[in-house]
Formats: structure tokens, C-alpha cells, sequence
């Protein structure tokens, strides 16, 4: 299972719509981008850790740099973390 396949298998989508990462946007399946985090040229990983949804023009724009790195690995984990413990809490309710 290649990194954008893994992505999409762990993230639900709206009817077939998904949110970028960077602006908001809403954006279709067939145009979604799932962007390195820390960009592979640097070392980074195909883990879902790694891997966000952008729009084409985001993912773009940011190309293989750096900046803003820090910012959002922790906003993207950050989001991750909190969703698994809500489905821990919902599976020990049921």
C-alpha cells in the first residue's frame, strides 16, 4: 500500500470531500494532494504522522521546504492523537 492510499484508508472523507490542511479549502478526492510534512528530501517519512491533506496549489506552493514545519507536525498530530482518544472513550462506552 503505497503512502496516499495508507492516508486515505485511515481518514474518512465527507462524501467524498476532504479538507486542506493549509487553507481550508474543501476539496474533492480525484484533486487532493496528501503532502510530507517534512518533505522526503529531508528524510521524511510515509507514516501517516508524515502525511497531510492539501490542496494542489498548497502542496505547490510549499514544494520540498522547511518552513512551517514545526507548526504543522504538531497541529497534524495533535488532531490525531485527540481523534484516537475519542474513539478509545466511544468503544469503552458502547
Amino acid at each position: 500500500m503505497n503512502y496516499r492510499e495508507k492516508w486515505f484508508a485511515a481518514n474518512k472523507s465527507d462524501h467524498g470531500w476532504y479538507t486542506c490542511a493549509k487553507c481550508g479549502k474543501k476539496i474533492h478526492k480525484c484533486d487532493v494532494d496528501i503532502d510530507h510534512i517534512i518533505p522526503q528530501k529531508y528524510g521524511g517519512s510515509d507514516e501517516l504522522y508524515n502525511l497531510q491533506c492539501t490542496c494542489k496549489h498548497c502542496n505547490r506552493s510549499k514544494q520540498a521546504k522547511l518552513k512551517g514545519v514545526p507548526e504543522n507536525f504538531v497541529k497534524h498530530n495533535l488532531k490525531r492523537a485527540a481523534n484516537k482518544i475519542l474513539d478509545n472513550l466511544k468503544s469503552r462506552i458502547q
